[in-house]
């Protein structure tokens, strides 16, 4: 009688513990992830003295919480320095990204909030090097990564098309709202090889609008793209232009990476950005070229020699050691 009184209370106490662990799994499911981006660089420019620093460029630390089949939120802090031309150049944490996202699968996707922009996020998750170097539009503050207001992103046809529009501040995720104006921007990506998991092919147009105030001037910002994935190559080609109180600025940015997992990775990339187009003797040549090695999918060291020559003047120039670690 004893016995079965104790199979019965065991019974019972599992049957207890599988319904709290189902209502524990009926909780917002959240996953918290972490970046870190560093360096060392040794200044080779003539006149620099050998001068040599380490630092820290960013540290992303994001939770993602997926609360319902259909609802999902994301905050992304970053810690950086400030403008180094301020005397406070502390490391600062500031918000990324935070929005609310409603989603139908890959199908569509609308967030509100800090959300990300279209074009350079598409272009970072296609050929990455982030931690290398800022892309052409983002190092030349062309395009902000992220903004205030609302985007609605997707895919069809099993990732033949994908799309992004939003309407933001315009200021960028650093800055309020300065004026009544708004920016509207929008991409188009079609990729031929998108049911090969071998290949892609993707080539992007993507478009920023600056409606201004009355009294302002409108921003156009342009781009265009071709992404390459073969076994061991990527590559990724781009033309990037802005026209705003009728100064015109563009540039092109040629990457391709070589790839051997198991051994190492090439970089090889050139920018050439004219700030005027209008305006001759002022465009700027920045030339990287080094080797990687990918220890874990977040985690990768690169040596990288860099240069800076401006059509006029002297180059600047030196070695790094680039890290990103995540988890």
């Amino acid at each position: 009688m004893s016995l079965l009184l104790a199979l019965a209370l065991s019974r019972s106490a599992h049957a207890a513990d599988t319904a709290a662990d189902a209502r524990k799994a009926e909780l917002p499911a959240v996953r918290v992830s972490g970046l870190v981006f560093a360096h060392y660089g040794f200044d080779l420019t003539d006149g620099a003295g050998n001068r040599n620093a380490f630092d820290l460029d960013r540290a992303y630390l994001t939770a993602q919480s997926q609360m319902t089949g259909h609802l999902g939120a994301r905050l992304t802090l970053d810690a950086g320095r400030l403008d180094d031309t301020t005397a406070d150049t502390k490391i600062r944490v500031f918000v990324k990204n935070a929005w609310l996202e409603a989603s139908s699968g890959k199908e569509i996707k609308a967030r509100f909030g800090v959300v990300d922009t279209g074009y350079l996020s598409f272009a970072e998750n296609f050929i990455g090097g982030r931690y290398v170097a800022k892309f052409m539009a983002d190092d030349q503050k062309i395009l902000s990564t992220a903004d205030l207001g609302v985007n609605a992103q997707g895919e069809a046809a099993e990732g033949l098309l994908s799309w992004h529009a939003a309407l933001l501040n315009g200021e960028g995720f650093t800055r309020p709202e300065l004026d009544a104006g708004k920016t509207g921007q929008a991409r188009v990506s079609v990729n031929p090889l998108a049911r090969n998991d071998q290949l892609a092919l993707p080539i992007t147009g993507f478009v920023s609008y600056a409606i201004p105030p009355r009294d302002g001037d409108s921003v156009l910002v342009y781009a265009g793209a071709i992404g390459v994935k073969v076994p061991h190559v990527y590559g990724w080609v781009e033309y990037v232009g802005e026209s705003t109180a009728g100064v015109s600025s563009g540039g092109v940015s040629a990457i391709v990476s070589p790839r051997m997992p198991r051994y190492g990775n090439l970089i090889l990339r050139l920018d050439r950005f004219d700030p005027n187009t209008g305006t001759a003797g002022d465009s700027t040549v920045k030339l990287i070229g080094g080797v990687s090695h990918d220890f874990l999918e977040k985690t990768s060291v690169a040596l990288t020699y860099e240069r800076t020559q401006p059509e006029v003047g002297d180059p600047t120039h030196g070695i790094f050691v680039h890290m990103q670690a995540g988890f």
